[in-house]
């Protein structure tokens, strides 16, 4: 199931998504596009990405047969977060994470087993599904996304942008 999976991700999604540390240069799409090595999706969540499409991401369930999707994803949800681990933090600066994310963040995104309270644009990345390296979710607070998420460079200060990204990861994809 792998291998086949393998060969799927190289002809459908290789071009756009970097996993392995295989990197991926599209320079047709605007927004971020998931750098695989950097996110744990749960099997459920790769199944309706390739299936439905997503933000900058086509269906591909005219292209793919049954048994292909389930190869691709088992393929990705058995190799992709290469990069992802449980950060070391203590339960004060996982409460602070919390706080930061609830008065930040869960408008557009889910997490810990709550839906996103808001009614967002372009709904962010359900961290019951997803689970982030630390890294990323840093990178993107501070980065934002062109019209779809703000940057909180200077909204936040260093220490509540690294106690939302240790909230996040540590309790996303559970």
């Amino acid at each position: 199931m792998m291998a086949a999976g393998r060969g799927v991700f190289a002809k459908h999604c290789a071009s756009c998504h970097t996993l392995l540390g295989r990197v991926a240069h599209p320079t047709f799409i605007e927004s971020p596009i998931p750098n695989l090595d950097e996110v744990k999706p749960r099997a459920d969540y790769v199944h309706d990405r390739v299936e439905t499409g997503g933000f900058d991401m086509a269906s591909f369930s005219s292209e793919l047969s049954p048994a292909e999707l389930d190869a691709v994803v088992a393929y990705v949800t058995g190799v992709a977060g290469s990069r992802v681990a449980v950060p070391d933090a203590d339960a004060q600066q996982l409460a602070t994470g919390e706080q930061v994310f609830r008065d930040n963040c869960e408008r557009c995104h889910s997490i810990d087993g709550r839906r996103a309270t808001g009614r967002p644009i372009y709904p962010g990345t359900d961290f019951n599904r997803v689970k982030p390296s630390e890294k990323l979710v840093m990178r993107q607070a501070l980065r934002g996304i062109q019209e779809s998420m703000p940057s909180f460079r200077g909204r936040l200060t260093r220490e509540q942008l690294q106690a939302v990204a240790a909230y996040v990861t540590t309790t996303a994809g559970e």
